[in-house]
């Protein structure tokens, strides 16, 4: 593999933080901040795909990267967890199972 391989990592945020004293604008201002850096990250072809988990209160991306740590710089720009929307966030690498590799990965 290649320096310039990228990897696929999976990215929940979780844990709202309800207790946060944000008002309605507040939370406004950060939803726009947060479909901004989401926006940003699809535009300069980091983002695979985002969205909120069904009948949860948690949200995911899988982001495109070549390292954990970089991976990481993307999530710790996001408004969302710079302001602590969410308690916690988990990021794990994807072992992508494809036809390439007999879907084992």
């Amino acid at each position: 593999m290649g320096c310039n391989y990228m990897k696929k990592f999976l990215v929940i945020l979780k844990d709202p933080n309800y207790e946060a004293p944000f008002t309605p604008e507040q939370i406004a201002a950060l939803t726009r901040g947060h479909v901004e850096h989401i926006r940003d990250l699809d535009a300069r072809g980091i983002l695979f795909l985002c969205g909120p988990l069904k009948g949860s209160e948690r949200g995911m991306l899988i982001l495109s990267a070549r390292s954990y740590e970089d991976a990481l710089s993307h999530v710790m720009q996001d408004p969302f967890v710079v302001n602590e929307c969410y308690k916690a966030y988990e990021i794990n690498e994807i072992a992508e199972a494809n036809k390439g590799n007999n879907y084992l990965s």
